[in-house]
């Protein structure tokens, strides 16, 4: 491939994110990036400095789109908060299978801990962790749930409900696969995890 192409700067950080989530921070080349794309060598440091500063940048793009996409969930019109509370995680989960890099990118740092994960921490999972904490919060005055602990409820979201997207190979293994490029398939997986967390296992 011709190391001439002209590409958007969004299409260069949405490459990037299948990169890092690919092969780790560590792991992954800038030069075997470029080269991946078709652009060259010195195209991508030009446009966003060091391997750290294009990381930084990747991530931010893929958590700017993922904010914007759950954005229309604060103002939308719901029967009552706890409808609020299962269509958000839906939503999370269809926003999340559109672009799986986010969050295996989060399961790596998760693992390393240090900066890189303070900064997710902070730019992403704490904005969800408190739409989702204020939300359980109300329903608990209310009666409606048993806790607030919007953490397990992060947890559930991220490597409970959004798994088999995240983890392909796994999903297959048990049976449990999901195609994150059928929207139609997302939705309905997400809507019968949500239903089994909310109303259990039991048909009693």
């Amino acid at each position: 491939m011709r190391a001439n192409r002209v590409l958007t700067d969004a299409e260069v950080l949405d490459a990037a994110l299948d990169a890092f989530a690919e092969e780790g921070f560590a792991g992954t080349s800038v030069r075997s990036l470029a080269r991946s794309i078709g652009v060259h060598h010195n195209h991508i440091p030009q446009r966003f400095g060091s391997k750290e500063q294009l990381w930084y940048a990747a991530v931010d793009h893929g958590f700017r789109v993922i904010r914007r996409e759950l954005a229309t969930l604060t103002d939308a019109p719901f029967e009552d908060d706890l409808a609020r509370l299962r269509a958000g995680i839906v939503r999370y989960v269809e926003v999340n299978a559109a672009r799986p890099s986010m969050l295996r990118i989060i399961n790596q740092e998760a693992v390393l801990g240090g900066e890189r994960l303070e900064y997710i921490f902070t730019a992403f999972i704490e904005p969800v962790y408190e739409f989702g904490g204020a939300l359980l919060r109300k329903l608990e005055e209310q009666g409606k749930v048993r806790t607030d602990s919007a953490g397990l409820l992060y947890f559930f979201m991220t490597n409970g409900i959004a798994g088999p997207i995240v983890f392909p190979g796994l999903a297959a293994r048990l049976n449990v696969s999901v195609d994150g490029n059928d929207p139609a398939a997302v939705h309905a997986h997400a809507e019968l995890a949500v239903e089994l967390l909310f109303d259990g296992l039991s048909n009693l």
